[in-house]
């Protein structure tokens, strides 16, 4: 498994982005890049695409080879949104990473680089052992309409495929990163899905809305209702996307 932090230290007029503030921005990468590398054992790829460097922070994990550092210049099209740039990060991982390229686990854990995913080992280990390694697992609202694209864990090869709708995304047009998730499933009929089943403890800020995201505990009766609804809703992911599809 790979961890991929998407990053934008610099939005510099990006649309539909409030979190503007350069400062405010760097430190939250800087707390989420010193989170996943103290507190979990993978390899970690990070990729800013506003051409900003931070990577001095990081030399001894850089020299070490457990933190890879890419930075370019994108957001060429901001017009587009958060989610166009969201799809050139990945892409410019998937094509420089040596961390990517030489790895023989082909799983990615793609995160909101800003953000801390507290529980990131146990979902981790949990549904590696739960499901084979081609399953593709994101979050998803009740109608099944909307992903939650904050953290992604899924094989190489679905990354590749769901980049081929990049050019479709289109904040202004109302066609999201988040509808694209979904779309992917629509148009390859041979990919496996999964919600999570248990909930990955997010937290952070979106540079969206400037929701501040926080770490909640939950009982257990209340985890055990989250696997049956994350039950349902693969069953109901597989009946009204996969299966729709294949039948059209």
């Amino acid at each position: 498994m790979i961890i991929l932090l998407t990053g934008c230290i610099e939005p510099n007029g990006m649309v539909q982005t409030t979190l503007n503030d350069k400062e405010v921005r760097k430190e939250q990468y800087i707390n989420a890049l010193n989170f996943y590398l103290q507190k979990t054992g993978y390899s970690v790829v990070f990729v800013d695409n506003s051409n900003s460097d931070i990577s001095y922070l990081f030399k001894t994990y850089i020299q070490s080879g457990r933190l890879e550092y890419l930075s370019f210049c994108g957001n060429q099209r901001k017009e587009r949104g958060k989610g166009y740039g969201e799809c050139e990060i990945i892409q410019y991982a998937l094509d420089h990473s040596n961390i990517i390229k030489t790895s023989k686990d082909k799983r990615i854990a793609k995160i909101t680089g800003r953000l801390v995913v507290k529980n990131i080992n146990s979902v981790i280990s949990l549904h590696s052992v739960l499901f084979n390694h081609k399953t593709v697992f994101f979050s998803i609202n009740s109608d099944l309409s909307f992903s939650d694209s904050r953290l992604i864990i899924a094989p190489t090869i679905f990354y590749t495929k769901f980049l081929t709708s990049k050019e479709d995304i289109d904040d202004s047009k109302g066609y999201f990163f988040e509808h694209a998730l979904i779309d992917t499933f629509r148009k390859y009929h041979d990919l496996s899905y999964s919600p999570f089943y248990i909930i990955p403890r997010i937290e952070g800020m979106s540079g969206s809305t400037g929701e501040v995201y926080q770490d909640e505990a939950h009982t257990l009766s209340f985890c055990v209702r989250y696997v049956k609804y994350s039950i349902r809703q693969k069953c109901q992911f597989y009946k009204k996307i996969i299966n729709a599809s294949n039948n059209q």
